[in-house]
């Protein structure tokens, strides 16, 4: 794993206290980033940082249309504006989501000033996005002084080099909540007479290789059950699919009751599904060279290599990692899910730290003037 800050070091400062500088969190995802929220809130109270979340819903759970969602963002962006551009103000944005790719970074300056920092999911969308395309970055370049942008993955760092994003750009590890105590894991393999069950969550995206899950199905059908269970997903030969949103408590339910998650994407920066799943230490079986790297190291079983994806080894080999995902890939997890948790929250709390020594700064040399 090679989590860091990339930026320059800012002076240390004592964890925040009661009405002293706390740290903004943006969340215009209020549904779909609601366990993202709760871990970022998690990690930053283990550093003894202090936040305040400010949240709307999106237009896909509230009903309202996306202008009115637009409109409701701009108010978010203003409020927390008018905060840390109070004179005297010790307080620092996050933002967890761009609603406008690229242009959030324009945003952000126009009404937070210096005082924001911007989550990087996905620098180059798997779908079409307004404000993700080479020549919007191009034009945000021109920009100085934009906010701090901030990714969880070294292929997503990869991704904003690509497109000329990379001052001021930062890596730190996905939010984690805690890993569940053995005790406290869900058993469930070791029922008897029960056949081990292998999920897919999520929503389904063109980068899901439904040819390899056919040709799994066909391997391990006998001997599994295979779930599938997310929005959007078509029809998958072996597996049974429910293609719905799956509301946060009824998910949390379905990772804990898998005894594998398949992660069957060609290309993702980092998986929210993937996290959740170590949070309970629930074996995830995906392919190297992706962000599971840094949740289990390339060296893994639990990871399929390139070179183990040649034709006519591919399905193999996928069968292998979630055989071994049934047992020694169990306790593998439950070290992983300890080790990325403590790198998190080292990651989180040296960020924090940061962000409020430079708020302090700012503070000490007068604010910023109001918009």
């Amino acid at each position: 794993m090679s989590f860091g800050l990339r930026t320059r070091v800012l002076p240390a400062e004592r964890p925040a206290t009661s009405g002293g500088p706390r740290l903004i969190i943006l969340n215009p995802l209020g549904v779909a980033l609601s366990h993202y929220t709760d871990a970022l809130v998690h990690q930053f109270a283990d550093a003894g940082i202090e936040t305040d979340v400010l949240s709307i819903v999106e237009p896909s759970q509230s009903g309202k249309n996306r202008f009115r969602w637009l409109a409701e963002y701009s108010s978010l962006l203003y409020s927390a504006g008018r905060r840390t551009r109070q004179r005297n103000s010790s307080e620092q944005v996050l933002l967890t989501w761009p609603v406008l790719g690229f242009l959030d970074l324009l945003l952000v300056k126009a009404f937070c000033g210096d005082s924001g920092v911007i989550v990087y999911h996905d620098p180059q969308p798997l779908v079409r996005a307004v404000g993700s395309s080479k020549a919007v970055a191009g034009l945000v370049r021109l920009v100085k002084n934009r906010p701090g942008t901030l990714v969880h993955s070294n292929v997503a760092a990869d991704a904003m080099d690509a497109v000329g994003l990379t001052n001021g750009l930062m890596l730190v590890p996905h939010p984690m909540l805690p890993p569940a105590e053995p005790e406290k894991q869900s058993n469930a393999t070791l029922d008897a007479g029960r056949r081990p069950r292998v999920r897919v969550l999520g929503q389904y995206k063109a980068d899901r290789d439904l040819a390899l899950l056919t040709s799994l199905a066909g391997r391990l059908g006998s001997n599994y059950d295979l779930d599938i269970v997310g929005r959007g997903w078509p029809a998958v030969e072996g597996w049974n699919v429910d293609a719905r949103f799956v509301p946060e408590d009824e998910l949390d339910e379905l990772i804990g009751t898998s005894d594998a998650i398949v992660i069957p994407y060609k290309r993702f920066y980092q998986s929210g599904i993937a996290i959740r799943a170590l949070e309970q230490a629930v074996p995830i079986v995906g392919r190297v060279g992706t962000s599971l790297d840094d949740l289990y190291g390339p060296q893994s079983r639990l990871l399929v290599a390139a070179k183990d994806e040649a034709p006519g080894l591919e399905v193999e080999a996928w069968a292998s990692a979630i055989e071994y995902a049934m047992g020694p890939g169990k306790a593998e997890t439950l070290r992983a899910a300890k080790i990325f948790h403590n790198e998190a929250a080292k990651g989180w709390g040296l960020l924090g730290r940061r962000l409020l020594a430079k708020a302090s700064a700012r503070r000490f040399t007068g604010g910023l003037k109001g918009p």
